[in-house]
């Protein structure tokens, strides 16, 4: 199986979470899973980036970057990984299809520790700050850069784009194709946004825990999983016990709280990462009878809750949104 191509992308002005454009278009694209936040970046060479000022056509007030490398400050902004379709919107956002505007340039760029400039709301938020792996390591990045020209060089070259600076943005009216081609449509746009297997295996690394009496099986994994920046990973092996349980049932929307207080762990499978999760837990009664379901919140560890966690380097999971089966699936995405 062919895999849709994915691209890094770097983003230093409106596009940086909590601003316009990624709120109109780079967000929506990523609730989709169409684009993922790779992290904090910087780039390598200095190059000059300005913010135009309200006299100045097009009168919108962004930031421009230039490509004229050894200029200036190095640019910090974020790193994303688009597919195909956000690719083509961000063109036509950045004038790059008309030939007006931007061009699409490689650029060396290293992965940062995170300096957030604006804080993204929590319904969007899908992570802090980049894997301790990646952080830095230089990669190979597309960024959109403007004409250079003696009026823009004259202006005050600033090494990031901030959300003061921002206050001052002027946006034109939202663009309804760029818009589409943030959200999947169709199977065929369904294929492209759900990544389905990994090209080369991937090396694993494991993280252990254990949880104690009154933690919340999932709430505590969650957490877990969180206080890592784990991207990707399977549940190698839980042993322990539960008190209260709450599954939910294949093909039942509603949770189900089994009676009794006393459950053996016999099994936990499933995908974990600090953004999304999809867990199965089976337990067994007093007369060994197994019940299972989908792990929710309110499984409450009784004595013990041992857990091995597989974490797969170079990948990420997510689970956006996929109309061929109507639920919100598992896409494998390679980083």
């Amino acid at each position: 199986m062919e895999l849709k191509t994915r691209h890094l992308i770097f983003v230093y002005g409106t596009l940086k979470r909590g601003f316009t454009n990624w709120h109109r278009y780079l967000g929506v694209a990523e609730s989709h899973g169409a684009a993922h936040f790779v992290g904090a970046a910087q780039t390598v060479d200095a190059f000059p980036m300005v913010v135009r000022p309200p006299q100045m056509a097009p009168t919108t007030c962004a930031p421009v970057m230039m490509d004229l490398a050894g200029t200036g400050s190095r640019v910090l902004g974020e790193m994303y990984r688009v597919d195909d379709r956000t690719l083509e919107a961000l063109d036509i956002l950045e004038g790059v299809k008309s030939g007006a505007y931007y061009k699409r340039t490689v650029a060396a760029l290293v992965l940062e520790e995170e300096r957030r400039e604006a804080e993204p709301p929590p319904e969007k938020r899908r992570r802090t700050e980049p894997a301790d792996w990646l952080v830095g390591q230089t990669l190979s990045c597309t960024a959109y850069f403007f004409p250079a020209s003696e009026q823009l060089l004259a202006l005050e070259l600033r090494a990031c784009y901030t959300a003061d600076q921002h206050a001052l943005y002027t946006p034109k009216a939202i663009n309804e194709q760029i818009l589409a081609l943030c959200k999947p449509a169709s199977r065929a746009d369904a294929d492209a946004t759900h990544g389905l297997a990994t090209r080369q295996p991937k090396p694993m690394a494991t993280l252990l825990l254990r949880l104690l009496p009154g933690d919340d099986l999932l709430g505590g994994l969650r957490a877990f999983a969180a206080a890592h920046g784990v991207e990707a990973a399977v549940v190698l092996s839980c042993v322990g016990s539960t008190a209260t349980t709450t599954l939910r049932p294949a093909g039942v929307k509603a949770p189900k709280v089994l009676p009794g207080d006393k459950f053996e762990i016999v099994s936990l499978t499933g995908t974990v990462s600090a953004s999304a999760h999809h867990l199965h837990l089976s337990v067994s009664d007093a007369d060994c009878a197994v019940r299972g379901g989908h792990l929710l919140e309110g499984c409450v560890v009784r004595t013990t809750a041992e857990i091995a966690l597989g974490v797969v380097e170079g990948v990420s999971f997510s689970r956006p949104h996929d109309p061929r089966t109507g639920y919100d699936e598992l896409s494998i995405d390679e980083v």
